[in-house]
């Protein structure tokens, strides 16, 4: 239930979508010099880790081992478009950076799989999320990044319970 506070509730919404702004316009400009936008750059970190994790988590849960996903679980997982997804899915794929089998659960779709260079270019992405990470908490101390930590999950859940 809405009540008064001194905080505007419009202020934190914009911070939000201002931060959200940022970070994908960071990531355009790190990927730009490997040939790549923003949206191929999150298919490649959620397909290097696509355990039903969110979004901040796959940033801080990069592994080794890539594991086949379908487009519709990273649609639903990275929240883009499936006509977005379709597209960026097809330049990774000529790109040599991903591979597509056929679905052996659904024959209607595809199951996705890094290649040898998608595997490789983790490390290139690891590092330009570490940049942007250490940028944007630089003069956070632990306590302050606890409680902000908390409170973003919570808001997280809440907005992905009333979006259902």
């Amino acid at each position: 239930m809405l009540t008064q506070h001194s905080i505007s509730y419009g202020v934190i919404g914009h911070n939000i979508i201002a931060v959200d702004k940022y970070f994908r316009m960071y990531l355009k400009n790190s990927l730009k010099t490997y040939g790549m936008n923003a949206a191929e750059g999150m298919v490649l970190l959620a397909l290097s880790e696509h355990d039903g994790l969110t979004e901040g988590q796959i940033f801080d849960n990069i592994h080794e081992n890539a594991q086949g996903i379908t487009q519709e679980q990273l649609v639903c997982e990275l929240h883009y478009d499936k006509s977005v997804m379709t597209r960026t899915m097809q330049s990774l794929e000529g790109k040599g950076y991903v591979t597509r089998f056929d679905n052996p659960k659904d024959s209607r779709s595809f199951v996705f799989n890094l290649t040898e260079s998608g595997s490789k270019f983790k490390t290139t992405l690891t590092g330009i999320m570490m940049e942007w990470t250490n940028e944007v908490l630089d003069g956070f101390d632990d306590t302050e990044l606890a409680l902000m930590s908390g409170l973003l999950n919570r808001l997280e859940n809440n907005a992905r319970t009333k979006s259902l």
